[in-house]
């Protein structure tokens, strides 16, 4: 490419035959690779139409000033939208266009004298058609703009009429009963003919409804009588559980239902209004079966929130209405658009619908609110009470848009939330037996894992924390949904997780830091197989000695940590390259007096991953001792003996000598001193020592673990024999209660078979017939007196 530049734009040679010949090859040469490149651009360039879309744009402009609806606005939304994304795709395209066009004009140079012709046209369409995409270029940019603004007044268009619409004043209730005394009589005629009649017949003289009535009842009376028997026959070896009870309570009204309603569909008499009462009923019974089932005496609301069994059995009553009332509405909307009456006539009987079902969940929040733990958080009560208050005068007012929105917003929003603690309640109560040892399919996991018995399935934390995950976003979703947000919010919701947004200057695409979360966690659990096997597999070091094998362990460990974090950061979308910036800065800083923040952060870093300390360990830093209570990046919280929290810089635990009573296990040696006068019989004495220390239900005897007691002399001072009564414990926690009960058992023991405690002794010799000169002195009187 270089040599063709030089040939194009240097001067042509007017010399010899050959040198002509030379420079009008690289000119052939230059235009037929030039005309290769730059004839699908051109074509390209040549065949985008832009008019359409600014006519568009222009329409929905002019539609805007006029009376439009809701569909209309959506409709134009997903029009501007569109148009927006393929101007964002045409700038792109223009400019990458232009780019190469310029290159290519760069390449050819500017015109000189003698060219060949070929080159000259070729010039020329490239400048037309650099002249045609910067033209296009800035059509785009305005396409661009208009469909950003359009967008906006639209949604402000949208926003605008939502609110119209919500506080539109209908007629209130009483108006709305009155008015159902001006519908006509062929209305009502129409209205019977509609639920009474099935296939220009009645329905109660429908052969086939009145065979599946007599089915139902049947069956619902057989079940009803043999479900005692049944259940005893099936269970003749066990209880019933409360599960069993609930489902042999319900199954009668199931199996009724389900035939009478299969039967009326076989026959061709499922009207609406048998449609109304079996749709009805026959969910009614499974949600009230399922509803028993959770407020049961040892399910799992009961568990969490500890009411007793009539509170349990008026919330259930509660529940079961409102499901009744919730389950006839659902299929009433289901069936109501062949109704002959007309949304305006049946406005009285929503309304009076909405009242009744807001009056039996006002009554539960009030009711239940009083319940632990409700009554701990009065204000989210308070302002659930006032919601549904709100929401009634709406109803009573004619306020109905607004009465709609708040009503179905609130009803399903606590539902949604009550099924997302019901099934996290019941995740954790799974997550949990998954983590114990014992049961069926933990035992077929760990076998196909090839595990051992004693070790603990793998991921569990992970697939908990998904299931959660996974749980609350569905409720957000939800509940979101439940307020108003459609479809095209959620795309918009998805389009910045995925491409992510700006802020202050700083790009975060979230569905890039959910990614590299994973991949942390993964990158983590890697490591500590890695670990794992290369301790459970110590040939693979096993020629270095223990402490070389732990720097080598250790340095591992950090070695895939950091290499876990730079990954995983690279994979969010932070640059390494400022990493060291970073760090340049953080170096001056710790110069300038952040060497014990920084020193205290480290610490706690390294205390985090190699783990000498736990929470809950018997440790002792200096003159502290205590439990660990808390740790932290900066400090570790030790609650002593004495209920004083004592902050400990995590500094002082890596640097500082640090006594772990609980590190590898709980055992603790007791060696209890007793002094023993000089006459004492020593075998008798270790004989009572060791028998008390036997009989002391918290000390180990036969346990691998420890030593069984035993009682040792130590020491003969001039004051006492000093016997030590060595024992071992299983729990350091019962330290200081063991050592009270041996020291007043030992004791007691000592005093009934006579033997006596040692004390300290000083003997005083009395020297007889000796005078001190002194006393001598001051014996004889004085002179004088």
């Amino acid at each position: 490419m270089r040599v063709i530049n030089r040939i194009s734009i240097g001067p042509i040679d007017n010399g010899t035959p050959d040198n002509r010949r030379s420079t009008c090859s690289g000119y052939f040469l230059l235009g037929m690779l030039l005309a290769m490149w730059m004839i699908p651009l051109l074509a390209q360039a040549s065949g985008l139409q832009l008019a359409t879309a600014n006519k568009t744009l222009q329409a929905i402009h002019h539609g805007l000033s006029q009376q439009v609806d809701m569909r209309q606005l959506q409709n134009w939304q997903k029009s501007v939208t569109a148009i927006g994304h393929d101007a964002d795709v045409c700038m792109t395209e223009k400019n990458s266009n232009l780019s190469q066009t310029d290159k290519a004009l760069g390449i050819l140079g500017p015109a000189v004298a003698g060219e060949p012709e070929n080159l000259m046209v070729l010039r020329q369409k490239l400048q037309n058609a650099q002249k045609t995409l910067s033209g296009e270029l800035a059509t785009c940019k305005i396409l661009a703009i208009a469909s950003a603004d359009l967008s906006r007044q639209i949604r402000e268009k949208h926003d605008a009429l939502l609110a119209q619409m919500l506080l539109r004043h209908d007629h209130d209730i009483w108006q709305q009963a009155m008015a159902l005394l001006s519908i006509p009589a062929t209305t009502w005629i129409a209205e019977q003919h509609f639920w009474l009649t099935w296939n220009e017949h009645s329905i109660f003289a429908q052969k086939g409804l009145q065979l599946s009535a007599g089915i139902g009842i049947f069956l619902f009376a057989l079940l009803s009588f043999l479900r005692v028997p049944l259940a005893k026959a099936i269970h003749r070896t066990r209880d019933l559980s409360d599960t069993q009870r609930n489902f042999y309570h319900y199954a009668p009204l199931l199996g009724g239902v389900a035939a009478a309603a299969a039967s009326s569909y076989i026959t061709d008499t499922f009207s609406p209004l048998i449609a109304l009462i079996f749709g009805t009923w026959g969910t009614y019974a499974a949600i009230s079966m399922l509803l028993a089932w959770a407020l049961r005496s040892s399910g799992i609301v009961s568990r969490h929130f500890s009411w007793e069994q009539q509170t349990l059995r008026s919330a259930l009553r509660t529940l079961r209405f409102i499901a009744l009332l919730s389950l006839f509405g659902l299929v009433w909307i289901g069936i109501s658009p062949q109704d002959p009456l007309s949304a305006a006539d049946r406005a009285f009987f929503v309304s009076a619908y909405h009242l009744v079902l807001l009056g039996a969940v006002l009554w539960l929040v009030w009711r239940m609110g009083a319940q632990k733990p409700f009554r701990a958080y009065p204000l989210p009560r308070m302002v659930l009470l006032l919601a549904l208050i709100g929401t009634a005068i709406c109803t009573l007012s004619g306020y109905r848009n607004l009465s709609n929105y708040l009503f179905f917003g609130l009803l399903t929003s606590l539902l949604a939330l009550s099924m997302g603690f019901l099934l996290s309640w019941g995740l954790a109560e799974f997550w949990m037996r998954a983590a114990q040892k014992s049961g069926f399919w933990q035992h077929f996991l760990r076998r196909r894992l090839r595990l051992k018995e004693d070790q603990p399935l793998p991921w569990i934390t992970w697939f908990s924390t998904i299931s959660y995950t996974a749980v609350w976003l569905g409720v957000a979703a939800f509940v979101l949904h439940a307020w108003g947000l459609t479809h095209t919010g959620f795309t918009l919701i998805w389009k910045y997780f995925i491409t992510g947004f700006t802020i202050a200057g700083f790009h975060i695409q979230p569905f890039r830091w959910v990614i590299a979360a994973i991949l942390l966690a993964i990158l983590f659990n890697i490591n500590a197989l890695v670990q794992k096997y290369l301790s459970d597999n110590s040939r693979i070091i096993s020629h270095m000695e223990s402490g070389a094998r732990h720097s080598v362990l250790s340095i591992l460990r950090y070695t895939g940590f950091i290499i876990a974090v730079l990954i995983a950061l690279s994979t969010a979308g932070v640059a390494l390259g400022n990493l060291a910036i970073v760090a340049g800065a953080l170096s001056v800083g710790i110069g300038f007096g952040l060497q014990n923040i920084v020193n205290n952060f480290v610490s706690g870093l390294i205390l985090l991953l190699e783990r000498p300390i736990r929470v809950g360990d018997w440790i002792q830093v200096g003159t502290t001792q205590g439990y660990v209570q808390k740790m932290s990046i900066r400090y570790t919280l030790i609650l002593t003996f004495d209920r004083t929290e004592v902050f400990v810089p995590n500094s002082e635990l890596i640097s500082g000598q640090v006594t772990n009573w609980m590190y590898t296990n709980s055992v603790l040696r007791l060696m209890i001193p007793f002094s023993i006068a000089h006459d004492a019989d020593i075998p008798l004495v270790k004989q009572l020592l060791v028998a008390e220390g036997q009989n002391h239900p918290d000390v180990l005897q036969d346990d691998p673990r420890g030593i069984p007691p035993t009682a040792l002399l130590l020491d003969v001072s001039e004051n006492a024999l000093q016997f030590y009564l060595r024992v071992y414990l299983d729990d350091c926690n019962k330290s200081y209660n063991v050592q009270t009960d041996l020291r007043a058992s030992v004791v007691e023991s000592l005093l009934r078979h006579n033997i006596a405690l040692a004390h300290q002794q000083q003997d005083v010799h009395i020297i007889p017939n000796q005078a001190l000169p002194a006393a001598e002195h001051m014996a004889q009187p004085t002179r004088g007196h």
